[in-house]
């Protein structure tokens, strides 16, 4: 059933996506995912899917954007295959909830943005710990 679920929520992601997003780094190594509005110009949502050299999974972030900066800030959740991309490289896990800490670099580019993130992690299996982890990505779209 949580599989159903999961998948549901990607179909209607995919439905609903304002931009498309591909990003290297935290917590898997390359993502691809889409971001949507939830609530225009101030909050949105984020469904991604990664892989990397040593897990692969998915996650979901709600993400505040704060008005008159090119900032935003975060709390997902995430689940993976094995260890995901942050350091302390000993406290590493599977499985958790992030802060996301974003920005977008301000680039002349039409319909595409780049940003750069911070991502304190709490790791909820195999066991409890803490992680920092950063990415930069790609966005395309409106």
């Amino acid at each position: 059933m949580p599989r159903l679920l999961a998948a549901l929520f990607l179909v209607l992601a995919f439905g609903v996506a304002q931009r498309a997003e591909v990003s290297v780094g935290s917590p898997f190594g390359l993502q691809g995912g889409v971001r949507f509005p939830l609530v225009p110009l101030l909050l949105d949502g984020r469904a991604y899917g990664g892989v990397g050299l040593e897990a692969m999974g998915g996650g979901v972030d709600l993400l505040l954007k704060l008005p008159l900066t090119d900032l935003y800030l975060g709390l997902g959740g995430f689940y993976g295959t094995g260890p995901g991309l942050t350091f302390p490289q000993e406290g590493r896990g599977q499985g958790g909830v992030r802060g996301v800490l974003g920005t977008w670099l301000n680039l002349p580019l039409p319909l595409l943005g780049v940003y750069l993130e911070a991502q304190p992690v709490y790791y909820l299996t195999p066991v409890r710990s803490f992680g920092v982890g950063l990415a930069l990505g790609l966005s395309v779209g409106l």
